[in-house]
């Protein structure tokens, strides 16, 4: 499981996806599939003119007897969009289609539409780094006798060409496949063993799962796992997250007169004043050589330099990527190093980089997961990135994703990353006293907690910010009145409390409604036409205290009295004040003269 080739191999992808998705409309007027894959198929490209993603992207519709729009005079296939980046018009184009848009054939063939899907990779203008076909169809709907065994050949064909080809099974309900089908699927599997994909009726999960099997799935990193020595696994690094603010495209500036992109350059300049007799010679500006740049670290009041190979070399001085086992942990003991808010990794094997590496794999997996453990690992994803210690977690279908054997990677902090506080000066308990929770308080916050249970799902909550300004650009470009609605799933909805107890919730967090949504502050006191009402203060205690410097023995109910019964004039509201700050307060307006 280890060779010299293999430790060296070094990952690289080229081009952009290509991905051609197919619209089955043949007996459109008896299974009404077309409207679902519609609706499914503008949300995707929608979806993609959002993120401005580079994909290539052609719909066509098969199963017509129109060919006036094939570039290939293919009649049972019609054209919407061509293979390329969708744009604006493309989606308009598409979203106007109905289905009296075309006329459905009178037999059905689908040798000629796979022939029609290869032309147009073959055709593409751009590199493509991956190739794929998706079909939107039922599967009881088979090429006539004569079509059958062509249109096997023609996917036979495809996959030997590197061309995946992955089918939607659009319905409402179960039904029986036909045999056909079988063989087509065990084609596009390359022969291995396949699942019939499930019905599905809904154009949200349509639109999810197309952009699952449109999407890139390319590795951070294919690294080398080092068990031990001379026993390494192939193992590719992915994110199943983005990273805060990602999703956010760049401000793209205009010249105000011409509309124009307005671009930056910098450039680094160097003065140098030449050598000669006149007196009067001038400092010239250069363009500075990047091997002529310098950098410093300031040590000990002294700018340390550094060349450009030098700094390269103490930014990275461990070598190229890697991944090596440090040793095992029990689970529970580092459960908590999860709260560690750094974007993690996800860890799945490699079989092209080292044969093997999935057997090796998923025995690890076992083992970790039976054994209750975690896996202490060091890993360097790029060649100028630091390495870093991480816990590898079991994980099984990550985010609802279909993968069964996987590790979360977890990152740990290094010593320097921990900060050493003391949080006990910012206590604000009062002499540390005890607080007596009711039997009727503790069945409240159960109740609470039962009615306010949800099944969580990973795609359930989506950013109103982003969705709203989503939308709002959509309606300008597509001329729209209203911006589409949303459904916002992070307000709360105050129906859910409608089982509990009205006194007991009142009691313990003020009333339930849109006024207790707004933080009460206190007012200033010079806005206030009564004065608060305050406890009597004991002067003579308190100007001992000042004198002593031990106001400190106040608890904060009695240093806000006794800020409230100086009666300062422009005393910003208390709320929300530590006792730190409430002590510096009273010395600062109550200080004896």
């Amino acid at each position: 499981m280890d060779s010299e080739d293999e430790i060296d191999f070094q990952p690289s992808w080229r081009g952009v996806p290509g991905i051609i998705i197919l619209i089955n409309v043949y007996e459109n007027s008896k299974h009404n599939i077309f409207e679902t894959a519609h609706v499914a198929t503008c949300r995707l490209i929608k979806q993609h003119m959002r993120t401005s993603s580079s994909h290539n992207i052609a719909v066509c519709l098969y199963g017509t007897e129109e060919s006036s729009t094939s570039k290939f005079d293919v009649t049972p296939v019609k054209e919407t969009i061509p293979l390329s980046v969708p744009t604006l018009y493309d989606y308009k184009k598409l979203k106007s289609l109905t289905p009296t848009s075309f006329t459905e054939a009178k037999e059905f063939k689908l040798s000629d539409v796979l022939w029609h899907s290869s032309k147009m990779f073959a055709n593409c203008k751009k590199q493509l780094s991956s190739r794929s076909i998706i079909m939107l169809t039922r599967l009881d709907i088979a090429p006539v006798a004569v079509d059958q065994k062509p249109t096997l050949n023609r996917a036979s064909d495809l996959i030997d060409s590197n061309i995946d080809i992955k089918i939607t099974n659009i319905s409402d309900h179960e039904y029986a496949i036909d045999p056909f089908y079988e063989k087509f699927l065990k084609i596009a599997n390359r022969g291995m063993d396949y699942v019939v994909p499930k019905p599905i009726g809904n154009s949200t999960e349509i639109e999810k799962l197309m952009h699952q099997e449109s999407h890139r799935h390319l590795a951070v990193a294919k690294l080398n796992f080092e068990i031990c020595k001379d026993f390494n696994i192939g193992v590719s690094v992915y994110t199943l997250l983005k990273r805060p603010g990602q999703n956010y495209k760049k401000n793209v500036y205009l010249d105000r007169e011409s509309n124009a992109v307005v671009t930056s350059v910098t450039k680094t300049m160097k003065v140098r004043v030449e050598s000669t007799d006149d007196e009067n010679s001038q400092p010239k500006e250069v363009p500075l050589i990047k091997s002529e740049l310098l950098y410093y670290q300031e040590f000990g009041g002294e700018r340390i330099e550094f060349t450009d190979e030098e700094m390269k070399a103490i930014k990275n001085p461990f070598g190229p990527p890697m991944m090596k086992l440090l040793g095992f942990k029990p689970a529970r003991v580092i459960c908590k190093e999860k709260w560690y808010l750094k974007m993690g990794y996800f860890l799945f094997p490699h079989e092209k980089s080292i044969e093997g590496s999935i057997v090796a794999f998923k025995a690890l997996h076992k083992a970790c997961t039976d054994m209750e453990m975690v896996a202490i690992c060091i890993i360097c994803t790029r060649v100028n990135s630091k390495p870093i210690v991480v816990a590898l977690c079991p994980s099984v279908r990550p985010l609802n994703l279909d993968i069964d054997v996987g590790f979360d990677i977890i990152h740990f902090p290094f010593v320097e990353s921990v900060r050493d506080l003391n949080l006990n000066d910012d206590d604000d308990n009062e002499e540390n006293s005890v607080v007596c929770i009711e039997d009727a308080h503790k069945t409240l916050m159960k109740d609470i907690l039962n009615e306010l249970k949800i099944e969580y799902k990973p795609d359930m909550f989506e950013d109103p910010k982003l969705q709203s300004k989503y939308r709002a650009i959509e309606a300008n470009a597509l001329d729209e009145e209203d911006c589409e609605p949303f459904n916002d799933t992070t307000i709360a909805n105050p129906e859910r409390f409608e089982n509990i107890r009205d006194d007991l919730f009142e009691e313990l967090f003020g009333p339930f409604s849109e006024i207790a949504l707004k933080r009460p502050s206190d007012k200033l006191s010079s806005s206030s036409g009564k004065k608060q009402k305050v406890d009597n203060i004991d002067e003579d205690l308190l100007n001992l205290r000042l004198k002593n410097k031990k106001v400190n023995d106040y608890s904060v109910p009695q240093l806000k009295q006794i800020l409230h019964f100086k009666d300062i004039k422009g005393l910003p509201g208390l709320t929300g004040y530590r006792k730190k700050e409430l002590v510096d307060l009273v010395y600062e307006h109550c200080s004896l003269n």
